[in-house]
């Protein structure tokens, strides 16, 4: 019985870092939504692994213009953006899903752009 525990703690201890590394992590945190500003490198962006092109698209819009609202003290407001989907190519698949994508995408990435609501 010890035995049996002792090998399945040994396998927990050892798949520790693999699981860890694995699981995704939110990046809501003030200092890291800092260096995420016009300059930002967002192709190479870890958070958008395994997303569609239309989310990273409307997430980058959407953060642009939530920080600009911000920054400028205009009220929570989505831009034209959210309605006109840009950046859609065919090679992307279905236009309605791409539309859906990319609006999902500009809810997240306006939220954080903002910021909380005042």
């Amino acid at each position: 019985m010890k035995i049996r525990w002792i090998l399945a703690a040994l396998i927990c201890i050892a798949l520790l870092p693999a699981m860890a590394t694995a699981v995704p992590h939110p990046v809501t945190s003030a200092a890291m939504l800092q260096d995420h500003g016009r300059d930002h490198d967002w192709d190479h962006d870890r958070r958008f692994e395994g997303r569609s092109p239309g989310f990273r698209m409307g997430f980058r819009d959407a953060y642009n213009d939530g920080r600009r609202d911000r920054e400028t003290g205009r009220r929570w407001h989505y831009g034209p953006l959210y309605k006109e989907t840009r950046g859609y190519r065919p090679e992307f698949g279905s236009r309605d899903l791409y539309r859906r994508e990319y609006r999902s995408g500009y809810d997240e990435g306006y939220r954080e752009g903002y910021g909380p609501r005042r």
